[in-house]
Parts: structure tokens; sequence; C-alpha cells
């Protein structure tokens, strides 16, 4: 910092008073003393890959591939995969590169959003990152949490770089300290290039201006700048909010129910909130006075709403069913406490054509709708199939809500509910079209590899029934593609699904045959993280895209790390499943 600058920096301390600025740098952790590769960050239940991780492999090519990896290509699967990885403990590799492998976990744990971890190791590594601080990090996530006294209080006063000068303009607004804020900004401008939308904001509020810019959610500090500002969310607010703000942002009842929502959609792709926050949103939304639905989505929860038509028991046997006698519909149902007029009971829905069709089949007809529009890309599919999951499971499967079921069977597998896809392919008929009996055993045969137990009989049956059903082009290359999927998880592939395979010509993007034999012996060498990552520099967030032999031994290999569930996740996104629910 320049002479002046450090002038001006410290008449600017001076201005805002000791109370404003009264506390020292955010304490580190004090772990510095211990080997941050051993620091594991997994969850209640999640399994670490053993010890020997890393230690199995050239610490220069374990460099190259981790500088390889764009975390924002990978798909939500991949990502989880390489997440488990490096919160996993493990021995630190071997060699002087141990430290440079250190900073390229950090970083990539931070592209994955997994932000306490990675300030934790970068505190317990103290490592020389000029673009990752610690302090940054964790003082960001309080300010993001609303705890914008704390952080003030604890600021590193003379931290330099945008975040701390940024942050020491919020801190004199906050303490009314106007003539304080503008020297921050000043300072700001001139030793770091303070973003223009930050110093525009905070001179229209010192200044209350009306006319402010749009609010921001991109960090910690811009939903504490936007809130304090009073600032309006615009189109693009939520562009480049992280899915964990985006949750923060989806679970505060202070904040607008629209932005909520279109946060939650953020957040749930990420899986950063339940689905049944996701659906409690939607129902306080329909439950708003004057409330219209505009989307497929608020149309099915409105239907949702609905309840199922009361079932008439059996007429007593002392009286005729066809009695014109008065009818007590309190005896029809036991849902009912108060005498219910006919026209009160709301379980029919009367179509333009003068047919009637139940309240089971308006439902099943939404909620499949909304799938339907929601396959347009797994990440969308997987995010409204877990939104509907509980009604995947309350609408009753029957003759009138079958038409939906290849679409609910589709959402129940990627939901990873085999007894759910057992469910709705049940209620389809015997003698259906080819096209149907086609993508009903396709959603079966994904189904099978959520199964402990496969019999043999079954697994030909499906086989036989792919190659028989399935005679199109697009239809040949899914079945062949499955075919590769069970070999690489372990499925026994009969004769003629072996036969189909040997006959098949490659036309997809195939992983070269050096790769296949580099990862598979990584593998057996032990070699786990290795074998892992090189896996993701070859699926790239398209695993779909890849030849069937290639796509084959990724996954096998995948399944001999300890990385079963992941492989099964990515297996069935490379089968395309939310296609199904899209024809």
């Amino acid at each position: 910092m320049s002479s002046r600058l450090r002038t001006l920096f410290v008449a600017a301390t001076a201005l805002c008073g000791p109370a404003l600025f009264a506390g020292a740098q955010i304490q580190s952790s004090g772990l510095g003393d211990v080997d941050p590769w051993g620091a594991g960050f997994l969850e209640r239940g999640e399994q670490g890959f053993g010890n020997d991780l890393w230690t199995g492999s050239e610490a220069d090519y374990l460099l190259a591939l981790m500088e390889r990896m764009d975390v924002s290509l990978l798909s939500p699967p991949e990502r989880a995969l390489l997440s488990r990885a490096l919160r996993s403990p493990s021995a630190a590799p071997e060699g002087d590169l141990a430290d440079i492998l250190m900073e390229q976990r950090i970083r990539l744990l931070l592209a994955l959003g997994e932000r306490r971890a990675a300030a934790t190791l970068a505190d317990q590594a103290d490592a020389d990152m000029d673009d990752i601080d610690p302090d940054v990090i964790l003082s960001d996530e309080r300010l993001a949490q609303g705890e914008v006294d704390v952080v003030c209080a604890q600021m590193n006063i003379t931290g330099e770089g945008r975040f701390w000068s940024e942050l020491r303009a919020i801190c004199a607004m906050k303490g009314d300290n106007p003539g304080g804020a503008e020297l921050a900004l000043e300072i700001a401008g001139q030793q770091e290039g303070a973003e223009a939308w930050f110093t525009e904001t905070a001179f229209a509020y010192l200044r209350e201006a009306e006319d402010r810019p749009a609010a921001r959610y991109g960090s910690g500090l811009e939903m504490t700048l936007s809130d304090m500002a009073e600032l309006e969310p615009g189109s693009e607010s939520l562009t480049a909010a992280r899915p964990d703000l985006a949750a923060i942002i989806a679970r505060d009842e202070e904040r607008d129910l629209s932005l909520r929502l279109e946060a939650a959609a953020i957040a749930s792709q990420a899986g950063e909130i339940s689905p049944a926050q996701h659906r409690e949103l939607y129902q306080t939304l329909i439950e708003q006075e004057d409330f219209e639905p505009e989307t497929a989505i608020e149309t099915a929860f409105v239907v949702l709403q609905k309840q199922a038509e009361p079932v008439a028991p059996e007429p007593p046997a002392d009286r005729p069913a066809s009695s014109s006698g008065p009818v007590d519909l309190r005896a029809m149902t036991s849902g009912y406490s108060e005498p219910v007029e006919p026209d009160d009971l709301d379980d029919e829905e009367t179509e333009e054509d003068g047919g009637e069709i139940s309240v089971a089949e308006e439902q099943a007809r939404a909620v499949g709708e909304a799938l339907r529009q929601a396959a347009t890309d797994p990440e969308s599919f997987a995010m409204v199939s877990r939104l509907f999951g509980e009604a995947l499971e309350t609408i009753p499967a029957r003759d009138d809500t079958a038409p939906a079921a290849h679409v609910f069977a589709a959402a129940a597998l990627t939901n990873g509910s085999l007894p759910l896809t057992r469910k709705w392919l049940g209620t389809l008929p015997d003698d259906m079209p080819d096209a149907d009996r086609y993508k009903a055993t396709l959603l079966r045969a994904y189904g099978l590899l959520l199964s402990n137990q496969r019999a043999v009989s079954d697994i030909e049956d499906v086989a036989t029934t792919l190659l028989e059903s399935g005679y199109e082009p697009r239809q040949m290359q899914a079945t062949l593609k499955l075919f590769s999927i069970w070999s690489g998880l372990d499925v026994p592939l009969p004769v003629m699904a072996r036969s189909a395979l040997a006959q098949s010509q490659v036309d997809a993007r195939q992983v070269e045959p050096g790769m296949q034999v580099a990862i598979a012996s990584a593998a057996k060498a032990g070699a786990s993280g290795e074998a892992l990552l090189t896996v993701l520099t070859q699926t790239d967030g398209r695993a779909e895209t890849l030849s069937g032999a290639g796509l084959s031994t990724l996954l096998n290999t995948l399944q001999r790390i300890g990385a079963a569930d992941e492989a099964r996740r990515i297996a069935l996104e490379a089968g395309e499943i939310w296609r199904v629910a899209a024809e």
C-alpha cells in the first residue's frame, strides 16, 4: 500500500471509530500443525475412499489431472463423486509437489461450493494463495447468514484486496459513518478497482437516491449491501447466485415469495434444500388470495389439493341398491364429519367432450405434464421428479392413471426408487403398442441397476423384449448402450445381448483403448484417486455421448474403487432416462 493510501486508510479507521473496527483479523482454527491431507469433511453416512487415495500415483500426473479438471462442465453425479474424494481424509501424496497438490485440492473444493472445507484446509495448510483467503471465505459466509455486525466486529482492518475494502465501506455505512464509507470507497477504487455495481449502490444508499441498481445475490457481500440499500430484485439478480446462497434466500420468510421460488429451483438442483422445503414454498404460493396458476408445476400443485373421490360401500343386504330414499353421504366415506351436499363433492372433472375423469386421473395428467415440460435436460427433470416424489406415491396406480405410467416410472427411477418404478410400470396393459412396450422395458432394465437381486430369467426377458420391440435405429442404439452399462455394473449379459454388442458398430465419442487400459490398471493398482480423476477427464459432463466400450470401462472402474452409488447415478444419466418422459 502506498504511503498516501496508508494515510487515507488510517484516517478512515479513525473516522469509523474504535467500536466499528473493534476486532482484529478473524482468528484461525489453530490447527496449523495438523496434516491437512488427513483432514476429512465427510457428512454422516458418507464413506471415504481410503487412506491410500493419492499415494499410489506420481504427483506430477495427479497435478496434471487436477489442473485439467473443469468443475463447471461436470454433471451433478460427477460433481458429487469429485467432492466426496476431495473431502475424504488420506495420506499425503509423496514428493515435493504435495503442497501444490493441496492448493489444487482447495481450489477444486471451492469451485464445487465446498467453501468451509476449502477455508479450513487453506488455514491448516497455511497455503500461500493470493486469490483464496480463509478469512474472506468465512466472513462472506457469515454475511450471507445475516451476521454483518459480527463480521464488522471481527474484520481485518488492515486486509488488502477488494473484499476487505468493500467490507470496510459496508461497516462504515452500517455504523452510520458516511464520511468513513466514502473514504473507504475511494481507497477501494484507487487500490483495488472497486466493482462498479458496488460503488453505484453504495453511493445511492449514502445519498438516499431513489434510483438504485437491481439487487445482486452473488456473494454474502452483495446480499448484505442489497438488503441494506433495500434494492429490488431484477431478472438477473440470481444469475450468479451460488446454490448455498440461493438456499438461504429460499428459506428467508422475509423475502418476496417469487424470489424465494426462483432461488429454490437453483438450490434444489444442487441438493441444497430438501424436496419438502421446495414443496412448502409452492404450497404457500397456491394458498395466496386470488392466486391463478401460470405454469405446469403450479397447476399440478393446485390439482393435487383436490380430495380423492369417496368410494361408496356395498349397499346393505336388507336394502335394495336402487333405493329412492334419502342417502346420508356421511355413510359413504369416513372422511366427512359434517353433512355434505352432492355439489360440494368435487370428485370428478368434466372433459370438453362431455366425459368425466376422476380426481386421480386429473392429478396424474397435471403432474405428468409438469414432468414432461421439465424433460429438457437431466438436471431440470431430476429437480421436478424430486419435487413431485410425494405425489408419485399418493396418486393411485390404476387404469385411469396408467397413461402417465411411463413418465412417472422415469421420475421414480431418477429418484432412485425401485418400488415406485415397479408400481407405475405395473399399471401398463399387456397389449400395449411396441413403442410403449419398448419404453417400459427400457425403464425396467435400468431399474435392475437398483435391485440387489437380479434373476437370470428377468435379465433374459428384458433383453429379449428390447431386441424384439426396439427395431428403430434410435431404439437399437439405446439398447446397446444399456447392455454396455449393464456390463460395466456387473449385470450378467445374456447371450443375445453379447451377440448384439459384438455385431454393433461404434458411432459415438470413444475413450481411447490406451486410456481405458490406464484407467483400469490404476484401479487395480490401488491408485484410486488417479483412476477417479482420469475417469472424470473422460466423462467431462457428457457420459451419454461415450461409446459403449468406454462407458463400460469407466463405470466398472468407479465400482471397483468404491464409488458404486455415483456409478449408478452416472449410468442412469448416461441412459438419458429423462428423455423417455419427453416422448
